[in-house]
C-alpha cells in the first residue's frame, strides 16, 4: 500500500490553532492516510500536559478523592471543540468518560483518554474515520503483542481510506485498556506503519529534526540531514531525546524510513532515518556528538591479573550481584577499569562494591574517580579514516581538556571519550568545532 503514516505529538495537538495546522499538513498530501495523535501537550511554558493532569485524576480517584484536575481537562477539550466549531457532543462525552473512570479506577483507562479524545476531535474535524486504538494495538496481559497487532491493525486499517487513531494505548484479551511505555505514541505510529506496510513514517514534533549537538551546549548546531537507525540508537541512548530508538524497532526489519518534521515549520526538510543510508544521501564524517554527565571511573589493579583466567568476569559478576550496571570497561595489563553511572553507586553501593572487590579478589589497588562525563562521537564514517583519531586528540588538546578514557565502539559506529564533568561542555564544543565546522567532508 502506498501510504504515509503521520504521527503528531502533544505540542501539535495542544490547541485548536495547532490542530488546524495539523489538518492543513495532512491535507497537503493525499498519501497521509493513517494519522496517529498524542494527547494535548503544553500550549506554553506555564501550561500542564493533559496526560499529566490525567495521572493526577487517576491518583485522586484511586484514593477516593474528588478528581479536581478533571475540570481543567474538561475546559481544555470543550475549548478546542468549540473553537473548531465541531458538531461533537463533547460535554456529554466527557461526562460519560468521567463516570467510567470512577467505576473502573483503571490507571491505563484514565491516562489514555487524552489520546482517545484527541483522535476523536481530529477525525471529526478532518472527516476521517475514527478508530479506537483499543481495537488496533493488541496486548497479551500488559505486554505488547506485536504479531497480533500487525495482523489485527493491518486488517482493520485497510478497510478505511483515511483514519485517525490515538497513540499510547491498546487493549488486552479481555478488552481491558493497556498502555505503552515512554514514547508510547511513537510506538503506536511505528506499529501502524508496520501493519500497513507504509512507504514512510512521519513523526511531527515541535523541532526541525535531530541536531548534531545539544543546542544548550553548542550554539546553533547544524541539523542532521540523515542518519541510520543504528546511529539513532546510540544517540538516543546517550540522551538525544527527539525520538527514542526503541520505538522504531517495528520499522527496521521492513526498512520503512522515518522522517522527523516540525509541525510549525512544515516546509523544512527535517531529519530522515533509514535502515541503510541510500548512496545519494549526504555522507558526513560524523553524525552527531552527545553525552551524559555523572559517571564514576572504578579502577582495579592487581599484579599478574592478565595471567589469571576469568578475573574480569569475576569483577563483572560482583557488579551484577550488587545490581550495578557497567557502561564501559577499558582495560590494560594488570588493570581493569569500569565506567559506572553514579546512580548505581548511591546509598552505600560504592562502599559495598569496594569492600566486595577487596574481599573476593584481593587487588593491589581499587580507586574510584567521581565526576566523569562520557561523550559519544557518532558517525558511520568516523573510524574509516585514521586521521579522525588524530583530530579527536587535537580537538581536546586545543580545548585544554584532559582525557580520562577513550574506547572504540565495537561496531565501528562511535568513539567514547571520558572527561571530567567540568570539561564536559568544553570537550563537546571542541569536538564540534573540529569535526563539523572545520573538518566536515563529503
Amino acid at each position: 500500500m502506498k501510504a504515509i503514516v503521520a504521527k503528531f505529538g502533544g505540542t501539535s495537538m495542544a490547541s485548536a490553532t495547532t490542530i488546524k495546522q495539523v489538518a492543513k499538513i495532512i491535507k497537503q498530501d493525499p498519501l497521509r492516510k493513517f494519522i496517529v495523535v498524542s494527547a494535548p501537550g503544553k500550549r506554553d511554558d506555564k501550561d500542564i500536559k493533559v496526560t499529566d493532569l490525567l495521572y493526577q485524576v487517576a491518583k485522586d480517584i484511586q484514593q477516593g478523592k474528588d478528581p479536581v484536575a478533571f475540570k481543567t481537562i474538561r475546559e481544555r477539550f470543550v475549548e478546542i471543540t468549540e473553537e473548531l466549531k465541531l458538531d461533537l457532543p463533547i460535554k456529554s462525552i466527557l461526562q460519560d468518560i468521567l463516570q467510567k473512570m470512577k467505576i473502573s479506577k483503571s490507571l491505563p483507562y484514565i491516562v489514555s483518554r487524552g489520546e482517545y479524545l484527541s483522535a476523536l476531535i481530529l477525525s471529526n474535524y478532518l472527516d476521517f474515520a475514527f478508530l479506537d486504538a483499543a481495537d488496533v494495538v493488541r496486548f497479551k496481559g500488559n505486554q505488547l503483542n506485536r504479531p497480533k497487532t500487525r495482523n489485527d491493525a493491518g486488517l482493520l486499517l485497510k478497510k478505511h481510506p483515511y483514519v485517525v487513531v490515538g497513540g499510547f494505548y491498546g487493549s488486552d484479551e479481555q478488552d481491558q485498556i493497556q498502555i505503552l511505555p515512554r514514547g508510547g505514541s511513537d510506538i503506536s505510529g511505528a506499529l501502524i506503519a508496520d501493519a500497513v506496510n507504509a512507504k514512510l513514517y512521519e513523526n511531527w514534533t515541535d523541532v526541525d529534526g535531530f541536531l548534531t549537538c545539544d543546542p544548550r551546549i553548542v550554539e546553533k548546531p547544524q541539523r542532521i540531514e540523515a542518519l541510520t537507525y543504528r546511529e539513532l540508537r546510540v544517540l538516543s541512548f546517550m540522551g538525544a531525546s527527539v525520538i527514542q530508538a526503541e520505538t522504531m524497532f517495528p520499522l527496521i526489519k521492513k526498512g520503512i524510513p522515518t522522517q522527523i518534521k516540525n509541525t510549525f515549520n512544515p516546509t523544512g526538510e527535517g531529519t530522515m532515518i533509514y535502515s541503510k543510508l541510500p548512496p545519494d544521501r549526504y555522507q558526513s564524517t560524523i553524525t552527531g556528538i552527545t553525552g551524559v554527565k555523572g559517571f564514576n571511573l572504578v579502577v582495579v589493579e592487581k599484579e599478574m591479573m592478565s595471567e589469571t583466567l576469568g578475573f574480569d568476569r569475576k569483577i563483572l559478576r560482583i557488579c551484577e550481584k550488587l545490581g550495578i550496571n557497567v557502561e564501559h570497561f577499558p582495560s590494560g595489563t594488570d588493570t581493569f577499569s569500569m565506567m559506572i553511572e553514579s546512580k548505581y553507586l548511591q546509598e552505600g553501593k560504592k562502599e559495598a562494591l569496594i569492600a566486595k572487590l577487596k574481599k573476593d579478589l584481593r587487588p593491589d589497588v581499587v580507586e574510584v574517580t567521581e565526576g566523569i562525563s562520557l561523550i559519544y562521537v557518532v558517525g558511520r564514517n568516523l573510524l574509516q579514516n585514521k586521521m579522525n583519531i588524530l583530530k579527536v586528540f587535537s580537538a581536546l588538546v586545543n580545548g585544554n581538556v584532559n582525557l580520562k578514557m577513550i574506547d572504540y565502539g565495537s561496531n565501528g559506529l562511535h568513539l567514547v571519550i571520558g572527561v571530567e564533568d567540568i570539561d564536559y561542555k568544553f570537550a563537546i564544543n571542541a569536538l564540534y568545532n573540529e569535526f563539523v565546522l572545520g573538518g566536515t567532508t563529503k
